[in-house]
């Protein structure tokens, strides 16, 4: 999981496994801890200042309201029996977390407001970061885990794919993930967010820990579920080629609109996530073999490419409403139904309702009239 966070105490950042912390003590920075510090010599690269200054917000913004409305949706009784709902729902909320602490540090740092400086704040958006960050990745994992269900176990469905085994799941990963990421509140001076001197090596080791919890454990995972998926649907097509008659009608599969979905958000998650981890990978690699005087110190271009992958990283937290929208045709339906159903129903109403006011008016006037003619009837006679 990775962003970067440049705030609260002169420069803070946090990469989940990339975590920079350095404490503003009035005129000099004072390095703290981290694991690929990075300290740059120049100023600011210029396409680092307009990303943090203009992108960001609005990344921020769209991806909190496409990641609530897409949370709504799952919620729905359409959606909300199955298994992957509960998932993706929680991935929705998870990813809004994290979006909130990014935008809540950005409001502080461009504005100006400090909040660094309030007690315990910078050790719970630590906490929160992290926390949010493992609970989307392994999200992920086991979406493409059910989606490997659902395609290569179809006997198994109905008795793993259930609500029942999705929530003990998320209950799980959130009771694992809230215990491993505690360390700032005990390991972290809650004034200054700078770890206590016999906890320094601790952290190091949480910090190492999460690069592989959220990095290379869950890439191995879905690397090797998603090719066995692949494997599968090949044999699966030659299988069926080869026994489906020249004239015979392809017979739609309902199983194939979830599994189709959930593929479109296994496949990008890694595309937008990997550059991200190429490039962390890249610098805690550097910073291994750099000589003692060089570790932590990278170019304003360095910092302008991890900016940039920072941000395409930063894209997949928002775009989860839209791979939703074009591959999930239950999800396409609910959606509208939703949106646009009612203000249908509102003006069906409007037009109803003046339908019958001209029937009205016009039955009126008839009796109006047969009272007429029977009064002047009357008279004649």
């Amino acid at each position: 999981m990775n962003t970067n966070m440049s705030l609260f105490f002169g420069s803070y950042q946090n990469t989940s496994t990339n975590v920079n912390v350095v404490y503003n003590d009035g005129n000099e920075d004072t390095y703290v801890f981290n694991v690929t510090q990075q300290v740059y010599g120049s100023s600011p690269h210029m396409i680092t200042d307009y990303i943090q200054k203009y992108v960001i917000p609005i990344i921020c913004v769209l991806g909190l309201i496409g990641n609530t409305i897409a949370s709504l949706v799952f919620l729905q009784k359409p959606l909300r029996k199955r298994s992957c709902s509960i998932f993706l729902t929680v991935r929705g909320f998870s990813d809004n977390g994290f979006l909130f602490t990014l935008l809540i540090i950005w409001i502080s740092r461009t504005f100006e407001l400090r909040l660094g400086e309030i007690r315990n704040s910078c050790q719970i958006i630590i906490f929160l970061t992290y926390v949010c960050g493992c609970i989307s990745v392994w999200l992920v994992v086991f979406l493409t885990a059910e989606n490997y269900i659902r395609i290569c176990r179809p006997f198994i469905v109905n008795r793993v794919c259930t609500t029942n085994v999705a929530r003990f799941a998320v209950g799980i990963l959130f009771v694992v993930s809230v215990c491993i990421y505690s360390f700032p509140f005990w390991a972290m001076n809650p004034d200054t967010c700078i770890p206590y001197a016999q906890y320094y090596k601790t952290v190091q080791i949480f910090i190492y820990a999460d690069t592989l919890l959220t990095l290379v454990v869950p890439l191995i995972c879905i690397t090797l579920v998603m090719t066995a998926i692949v494997c599968s649907l090949l044999k699966s097509y030659n299988r069926r080629s080869r026994l489906r008659a020249p004239t015979a009608k392809r017979v739609k599969n309902p199983m194939a609109k979830v599994t189709k979905m959930l593929f479109a958000v296994t496949v990008t998650f890694i595309c937008l996530n990997l550059p991200s981890h190429i490039n962390r990978l890249r610098i805690m690699i550097s910073s291994i073999f750099a000589a003692e005087e060089q570790q932590g110190h990278y170019s304003s271009l360095e910092e302008a490419i991890q900016q940039i992958t920072l941000l395409v990283y930063y894209i997949s937290l928002t775009t989860n409403l839209i791979v939703y929208y074009i591959f999930g045709s239950r999800f396409r339906k609910v959606l509208k139904d939703m949106t646009f159903l009612p203000s249908l129903n509102c003006s069906n109403e409007k037009n109803v309702n003046k339908d019958m006011y001209k029937m009205n008016r016009m039955i009126t006037k008839l009796r109006k009239f047969e009272n007429k003619t029977e009064s002047v009837e009357i008279t004649a006679v």
